[in-house]
């Protein structure tokens, strides 16, 4: 049997299956979202977390929602402060369309607490790279 975390916090301590040997706990919660708006793209500076990442995370998806116009050959990608944690997105002239990152590499796609998660725009003119961006982490030990 697994129990999640909000499972357990809601057991009755007086609970029979506390003393089945059998029962595990999942020590990491359902995935949470983090969003982003993006009004004007920029290289640089686009800082979800500039090193005050609040807890150990891993990143499982990235979904961007391209707002406006935007630049016919913007794209949004995340690093890490350093090292790129997905390829880039499509965000180019495709208001309202869905994009998700391809590929996210093992390597980079662990924050650690205190670390970094940017986002960074290109295109033809980076401030006209719109979107909202959704990163769906689950908290690691």
């Amino acid at each position: 049997m697994i129990i999640t975390k909000k499972q357990l916090a809601r057991m009755d301590r007086g609970c029979p299956f506390f003393d089945i040997k059998d029962v595990e706990f999942d020590y990491v919660d359902e995935p949470i979202l983090i969003t982003d708006e993006v009004t004007t793209g920029a290289a640089t500076g686009l800082e979800i977390f500039k090193a005050n990442a609040p807890f150990k995370f891993e990143i499982l998806d990235v979904i961007v929602q391209a707002r406006g116009t935007g630049d016919a050959t913007g794209t949004m990608k995340l690093t890490d402060g350093t090292n790129d944690i997905t390829d880039t997105i499509t965000c180019a002239d495709t208001d309202k369309a869905i994009n998700r990152a391809g590929t996210i590499d093992d390597v980079y796609s662990t924050i650690e607490k205190g670390g970094t998660l940017e986002i960074v725009c290109a295109g033809g003119t980076i401030a006209d790279v719109q979107g909202l961006v959704t990163v769906v982490v689950r908290e690691v030990d």
